[in-house]
């Protein structure tokens, strides 16, 4: 196995609309979509942070927005059908899907031009809303079930509050 994020700091920020205000921890992983089966991304392209959510049943999840900013097409490449999901607090919506790759960007010298792909088995549900969400409550999610499938070994320092992922690519 090869270190291909290491230290990775979990993201820290704090909700001002409460009194007092009150702070808040996510685990991110540096991502750049793609429209699907590209060899790899441009590598001058700035990775989102999306939020390693572990009670997430599927594979990812973002908004409208987050397609945009990654210049890609939310209505191109859509798949037919569109997939239910629930939220953790019990409301269902149907989605839109869109076909597209997540890419993992590496920070160890060396590996940052070669990000490791995720393949998404059905494509990336979105809700397809023309706000803009809210940039800490509303982060792209990746699920356990993406990650099991691109192979990874994933370790969570919460003494450093930093994030390692090992690929299984041969070094």
């Amino acid at each position: 196995m090869v270190l291909f994020l290491d230290k990775f700091p979990f993201d820290r920020w704090t909700e001002q609309t409460r009194l007092p205000p009150e702070e808040h921890w996510s685990i991110v992983l540096p991502i750049l979509i793609t429209d699907p089966g590209l060899p790899a991304p441009p590598t001058v392209a700035a990775p989102q942070l999306w939020v390693l959510d572990t009670g997430n049943r599927g594979e990812a999840f973002a908004w409208r927005q987050h397609l945009l900013t990654a210049g890609l097409d939310p209505d191109s490449w859509r798949t037919q059908g569109r997939i239910a999901i629930t939220s953790a607090v019990g409301g269902k919506e149907e989605l839109a899907i869109r076909n597209a790759d997540l890419w993992l960007v590496s920070n160890v010298p060396g590996l940052a031009q070669s990000p490791w792909r995720i393949e998404l088995h059905r494509g990336l549900p979105f809700r397809d809303v023309f706000a803009l969400p809210d940039p800490h409550f509303h982060r792209p999610l990746l699920g356990l079930r993406a990650l099991r499938r691109a192979r990874l070994k994933v370790e969570l320092d919460f003494s450093d509050d930093t994030l390692s992922i090992w690929t299984q690519q041969e070094s």
